[in-house]
């Protein structure tokens, strides 16, 4: 479910528990890259909203500021990876369940372990909390003075103008829950619990079935069963066309909420652009 949030960890409030989720193993070690229909996958709240791999090119842009403010200072700064855009999940790679069959296969309803440089991302943070303390000092501050962190977020957001969040996220979750209603998504649904049941499952809808107890603890390889369910979950969902019965009514919501609330998501709009401008410009200054 999408993104237009200041750090990484927000969009997966934005997005939902099964939207996005950094997995070290599971079933498997290894990056499965999104299949080319699920990159294709669109909303109209995209054009308001950040994608995972506009998210991480911000956070890389944002450190090669607190790079050079850090070399000012005499010390050295590993800064995040720069992402590529196939190895990032798209933003709609979880948003309607599973619709994969390999992940289905190897992972069930949980999430694949992510690319390698995500996996990289993940350490150099880990890293930097045993930073020496000079380093830390120059990084996060001290009493009086400002921090390379800090200084970066600031150069970063500057002309960003402030907006609601919240708001966005209702938005965001408005559309979902409402195109889940629509008749021709209700109607999917029906034919897709009656093709699980041809499989011997009993679900009525296909969030309930992703969110069977048996299956949340989310460590550790998926049981058998697990991946059966899973597998017949992506079956069915294209035998009764889910994914776009469902994607088509929940774009329907998003236009008609964009219509609704035209000075709320030009604002939105303006905030994605400027933040956008200013990581292409600092990736500019800096080179690849």
């Amino acid at each position: 479910m999408n993104s237009l949030l200041p750090v990484a960890g927000a969009l997966c409030v934005v997005l939902g528990l099964a939207a996005c989720g950094v997995q070290d193993g599971g079933g498997g070690d290894h990056y499965l890259p999104a299949e080319q229909r699920v990159r294709s996958l669109a909303l109209p709240f995209d054009e308001y909203t950040l994608s995972p791999f506009e998210m991480r090119t911000l956070d890389h842009a944002e450190d090669l500021l607190v790079r050079d403010c850090m070399r000012g200072h005499g010390m050295d700064w590993q800064v995040l990876p720069a992402p590529e855009e196939e190895g990032t999940d798209p933003a709609h790679r979880r948003r309607y369940g599973v619709i994969e069959m390999e992940v289905a296969e190897q992972y069930g309803y949980g999430a694949p372990p992510g690319a390698a440089d995500e996996v990289l991302v993940e350490e150099t943070r880990e890293d930097r909390l045993t930073l020496l303390a000079t380093e830390h000092r120059a990084a996060h501050g001290s009493e009086g003075e400002t921090g390379c962190l800090e200084e970066a977020a600031g150069d970063i957001t500057a002309g960003v103008p402030g907006i609601d969040y919240d708001l966005l996220n209702s938005y965001i979750h408005t559309s979902f829950e409402a195109s889940q209603s629509a008749p021709p998504v209700v109607d999917a649904f029906s034919a897709w619990s009656a093709c699980m049941a041809d499989r011997g499952f009993d679900y009525p809808t296909p969030p309930e079935a992703s969110a069977d107890e048996r299956w949340t603890d989310g460590e550790g390889d998926p049981s058998t069963e697990e991946t059966e369910v899973a597998t017949a979950d992506v079956a069915c969902k294209e035998d009764a066309s889910v994914v776009e019965v469902w994607r088509e009514a929940e774009a329907a919501v998003q236009e008609g909420l964009i219509e609704e609330h035209p000075e709320d998501f030009a604002l939105f709009a303006q905030v994605r652009q400027i933040r956008l401008e200013t990581a292409r410009t600092v990736l500019e200054r800096f080179g690849p």
